[in-house]
């Protein structure tokens, strides 16, 4: 065999295949345009109408917010705290204090 082979064809990088991350597929947006078509709204937009609404029941505006908000806000995700803690006595830590 010769060793003549270009070994840099790894180096290059590979194409994607397939639908982007995030994408909708036919079903996904044939669904979303049925929802949508003549006017109508979607329903995170029905929900926002009905907790906007000011003559509407205080509870079913709660409740519409609380359906709409994980689709609007993004959910905090808990971070933990490493902390090195000290035993010291109260008079140690009184005179900490001065």
């Amino acid at each position: 065999m010769s060793d003549d082979w270009d070994d840099d064809w790894d180096d290059e990088p590979k194409k994607k295949r397939g639908r982007p991350k995030g994408s909708f597929n036919k079903a996904s947006k044939a669904q979303i345009e049925r929802v949508c078509a003549d006017g109508g709204q979607s329903p995170l937009e029905y929900l926002a109408s009905i907790y906007q609404n000011e003559a509407e029941d205080i509870r079913y505006r709660i409740d519409a917010a609380k359906a709409a908000a994980p689709y609007v806000h993004a959910r905090l995700s808990s971070t933990e705290i490493k902390a090195a803690v000290q035993e010291i006595s109260q008079e140690e830590w009184l005179e900490s204090l001065n």
